[in-house]
């Protein structure tokens, strides 16, 4: 499918980002901001950790993904069906978390929470489909960036600006605002353009896709690759919190620096792909990693991260710059080996088996940095990565191959 005006174009690349801004916006409140206050009320870190649970859509969309490469409404168009449905969803869900909060227990909240989770991932299908469709291989680099962007912008307003709401006005003001910025997103849907693609010769299914050796060497690659950024990322909030920083100064720091400087990472990212691949940028990328966690590891272990708080902040920063560009090359690596013929399926199911993996290390990382304490925490992360890189060549050799037939 090619659009009637380039998607690489200025203003194609920016509908991309508002999209993949619209389903970061919720995923980056619980991701963000939803952590922290609960840490500021003294929950226990077992069960911050355990909300990383809450995602398991995200983990298992690639169930449903086929139905949405299958099914839409022919006068709205094939993408544009579901992203008109899902982000009026999306939007009915957060008003609903405006209304209820906390106040009427945790059960509704986490209802609440499960309803905006499965809409936002099956959002994402859409999100995902449309990109790869709609960019020739080649602008696959440009895709992944403006995908970066996009949920720095997500974590910047869903994250540091509920924060800083939650903590100056309060729930609803800030659960509203969230609202109102979700719903200016509908216009990034109503400026999708696409053209109906003529009957697939096949249907869409999982199985199709992992019968494809390429897609089955992805797979592996973030088993290896992604196996400690959960972990590692999951505990960053509730450290600062124990380090003293207020919620505004977290939002500050995460939503608003980090994902400013990570959006500036993204562009770097997408220019060095423009010179070398997707796989070499991952080493270098995760040979910076480790040595990070080792420097905070020994920083903690000295007791001197607790009266620098620009040292710590540096710190947090260069691990989210290094996050967006892995994120930008992997990404990228996605698209490449994803069918055209069933973008969504192909690309929901790598993002899914990574979430899915995310998830997992959210989930346990609370019970290790309790057993553990935050030091031992992330020298232990660092071995585990570096264990990981050199595991990783043998697959990038065969990923770097030529790109498969659809």
């Amino acid at each position: 499918m090619r659009l009637e005006r380039s998607a690489a174009a200025p203003l194609g690349l920016t509908v991309i980002v508002a999209l993949y801004m619209a389903h970061a916006l919720p995923l980056y409140f619980y991701n963000v901001a939803v952590p922290a206050i609960l840490r500021s009320q003294g929950v226990d870190l077992r069960w911050i950790g355990m909300l990383s649970l809450l995602y398991l859509p995200w983990a298992f969309k690639f169930l449903w993904a086929p139905l949405v490469d299958r099914w839409h409404l022919p006068r709205i168009g094939r993408r544009r069906s579901w992203l008109w449905l899902t982000q009026l969803l999306l939007l009915a869900g957060i008003l609903a978390l405006a209304a209820t909060g906390l106040d009427h227990g945790l059960g509704v909240f986490l209802a609440v929470g499960l309803w905006i989770s499965t809409v936002a991932a099956t959002q994402d299908i859409a999100i995902d489909g449309y990109t790869v469709e709609a960019l020739a291989p080649a602008e696959h680099r440009l895709g992944s960036m403006a995908q970066s962007v996009g949920v720095a912008l997500g974590s910047m307003v869903g994250g540091a600006g509920v924060l800083w709401l939650y903590e100056t006005r309060g729930w609803n003001v800030a659960l509203l605002t969230l609202a109102a910025m979700s719903a200016l997103t509908l216009l990034a849907v109503q400026a999708v353009q696409e053209q109906p693609r003529p009957a697939e010769q096949q249907r869409p299914s999982v199985l199709r896709a992992l019968r494809r050796p390429s897609m089955r060497w992805a797979l592996l690659l973030i088993v290896l690759y992604r196996l400690v950024e959960a972990p590692a990322m999951a505990m960053i909030n509730p450290l600062l919190v124990d380090q003293q920083w207020s919620l505004t100064d977290i939002g500050l720091l995460i939503s608003v620096t980090g994902a400013g400087i990570g959006m500036l990472a993204a562009v770097a990212a997408a220019w060095l792909l423009k010179r070398r691949s997707a796989e070499q940028l991952l080493m270098h990328v995760g040979i910076w990693r480790s040595v990070l966690y080792v420097l905070l590891a020994a920083l903690l272990y000295g007791g001197v991260l607790a009266g620098s708080w620009w040292g710590l902040g540096a710190l947090v920063v260069a691990m989210l710059a290094l996050r967006y560009v892995a994120m930008t090359s992997l990404y990228a690596l996605f698209m490449r080996v994803s069918s055209r013929e069933q973008a969504g399926t192909d690309f929901t199911l790598l993002v899914c088996f990574e979430l899915l993996l995310f998830f997992i290390g959210g989930a346990a990382s609370g019970f290790l940095a309790k057993g553990l304490g935050y030091a031992p925490y992330y020298l232990l992360l660092a071995a585990v990565s570096a264990i990981g890189l050199l595991l990783c060549r043998p697959v990038m050799t065969r990923l770097a191959a030529p790109s498969p037939s659809p």
